[in-house]
């Protein structure tokens, strides 16, 4: 009798940490799932056209804030082993250029010119990519004439699978970052 109430014992505990473990774990996603939902405008789907109308400027900055600012820096000049992100809007004179500035923020960037590599950001929805990069065309490389992005556009480009050493293949042919970096800027420090 003593083994068979061991034995019980013994199963109502482990599955106890079972179910405690898995209850603990939906607990957990359940939270983390919340914390991303108020980071989405309200109408992320019908932006202007054209840099002139504009009217995301203060939602694409909060996504450069929060997800670039750390090693692009505020002015978007960078530091050591990051790049600077002004002027990027050479890369839409270019061919491949627009599709260029989207997979690199959907699957990252790997060069051997910098030290760390630009990590991929799939986690970031469509509004919140098209945004930013409309951001950087418009605080730190101002073009009028410039298309800004869709989120049909990021919509588009999902799903490829690319890697960080596919997205530097397939680098349109502009100056470096450092050298685009060097022109002048006449919206930085806005």
């Amino acid at each position: 009798m003593r083994h068979f109430l061991a034995n019980v014992f013994l199963y109502v505990l482990v599955a106890g940490l079972l179910v405690g473990s898995a209850l603990w774990a939906w607990v957990r996603s359940e939270q983390l799932v919340v914390t991303r939902r108020p980071a989405v405008p309200e109408r992320p789907h019908d932006p202007p056209q054209r840099v002139a109308e504009f009217a995301w400027q203060d939602f694409g900055q909060r996504t450069y804030r929060t997800n670039c600012q750390n090693c692009h820096t505020a002015d978007g000049g960078g530091r050591g082993m990051y790049p600077p992100v002004r002027n990027m809007a050479a890369h839409l004179t270019t061919p491949g250029g627009r599709d260029y500035l989207i997979d690199l923020h959907l699957y990252g960037l790997y060069t051997r010119t910098y030290g760390a590599p630009m990590p991929p950001m799939p986690e970031l929805s469509d509004a919140e990519i098209a945004a930013v990069i409309n951001y950087l065309l418009t605080a730190f490389s101002p073009r009028p004439d410039a298309e800004l992005f869709l989120p049909t556009e990021v919509a588009a480009r999902r799903g490829q699978a690319l890697s960080e050493r596919d997205v530097a293949r397939q680098r349109p042919g502009v100056p470096t970052a450092r050298e685009l970096a060097a022109q002048p800027t006449a919206g930085v420090g806005k």
